[in-house]
């Protein structure tokens, strides 16, 4: 490994174990009580497992860069149960940090405080909705409804729909059986165009074949125009690039295509990848720069700037809404420490923004609180009448 991955290896190991401390001394304690035997020798073992056990995400770094396709059992039967695991121990952690400091102070104080039986409780929470998450949740693809009033949209295009998706991560957490439930969702939604915003993979050319299966079938069911993500390019140039370059899918890279409907104009334009600096909003919104525009951007922190050059909405995804989020309350979520623009319907004066929570996932493949979604976005004009063309 580089020295960066090595880096960055050490950064998520370091996290990890932070995490996993509470749940090790439960493991530890759990292990005595079955056995008899003392700390001094439970707590060394369970050591002993976590660090063995971390060796799945040893593998799964290291040979992410090519993102191969590994055996099933490797993914289904290690890979995701520790993924479980170290999704439970990290919702678990604040709480178990808690439970373990009230522990040692009243065992320093000869107190009887029930923290071990509390910690308990809180890792069995913890796991069940890690699980959840973990695995049927991330399969079922919901369904966000939003009326998006559009500055400048004609009136031609009154009532206009597209299903956006984002994120969808093709890769061995994502099976080809989900790809085609999630595109027969689509299907059954009848959009007007759907809209691909990016990071279809997340490294390498493994995958490239299920991209270019669910971009076709989208293809299938409405007209599809896609931008790229800055994981479209880890380790490859123009993989992803031929993967869309099947029936029924436009692939904007700093370009633009315009609809008509009679004598009105809609104007899709698409950003490419900002973090690998092959975007260019000049080329971008060169063509057509009076008609109404919908414009594709991956990443949403250029939003401002979208707005001030007359952008009427912009989609865009990136975020994951941090893969954690708390329930009903979805814009208090992990994204959100890093992103403004982290989930949901935005404005800045007369330009919207949409972000998608994304359908896929990278890193630990698991979602709380921020389900996967596609988003189906009806157009509106501003004051419920569209403008002339």
């Amino acid at each position: 490994m580089n020295r960066w991955r090595r880096r960055f290896l050490a950064r998520v190991l370091g996290f990890v174990g932070v995490t996993q401390v509470p749940a090790m001394v439960l493991a530890a304690g759990l292990f005595g009580r079955a056995t008899g035997l003392g700390w001094g020798v439970t707590l060394p073992c369970a050591l002993a497992v976590h660090v063995a056990a971390a060796m799945i995400l040893v593998h799964r770094i290291r040979w992410w860069i090519d993102d191969v396709r590994p055996p099933w059992w490797r993914t289904w039967g290690l890979e995701v149960p520790y993924a479980v695991y170290g999704s439970a121990c990290f919702l678990a952690a604040p709480l178990g940090w808690l439970l373990l400091l009230a522990g040692a102070m009243a065992r320093w104080n000869h107190l009887a405080v029930p923290w071990f039986g509390a910690l308990a409780a809180v890792h069995a929470v913890a796991l069940a909705v890690a699980a959840w998450g973990t695995t049927a949740s991330r399969a079922w693809l919901r369904v966000t409804q939003v009326d998006v009033e559009v500055h400048g949209l004609p009136a031609a295009f009154e009532g206009y729909r597209i299903a956006h998706l984002s994120d969808v991560h093709c890769g061995p957490y994502v099976p080809r059986a989900w790809l085609n439930r999630w595109a027969a969702r689509v299907a059954r939604l009848a959009p007007d165009a759907v809209a691909l915003t990016g990071d279809l993979i997340t490294a390498g050319e493994g995958y490239l074949d299920d991209v270019a299966h669910f971009a076709q079938r989208l293809g299938a069911a409405a007209p599809v125009y896609a931008c790229m993500g800055n994981h479209d390019y880890f380790q490859t140039d123009d993989g992803v690039v031929r993967a869309l370059d099947v029936p029924g899918v436009t692939l904007l890279r700093n370009a633009s295509t315009t609809l008509q409907r009679g004598d009105a104009r809609l104007r899709i334009a698409g950003l490419d990848d900002r973090w690998s600096e092959r975007a260019d909003l000049d080329a971008t919104l060169r063509d057509d720069p009076a008609v109404c525009t919908v414009l594709l951007a991956h990443d949403p922190a250029g939003f401002p700037a979208f707005a001030a050059r007359g952008v009427a909405l912009t989609l865009s995804g990136h975020t994951h809404a941090g893969q954690f989020a708390v329930p009903f309350v979805r814009r208090v979520n992990l994204g959100r420490l890093v992103m403004r623009f982290s989930e949901g319907l935005f404005r800045v004066g007369s330009s919207a923004l949409f972000v998608s929570r994304g359908a896929g996932t990278t890193g630990v493949p698991t979602r709380v609180g921020a389900a996967p979604e596609v988003a189906v976005l009806t157009l509106r004009a501003v004051g419920g009448t569209g403008v002339g063309k």
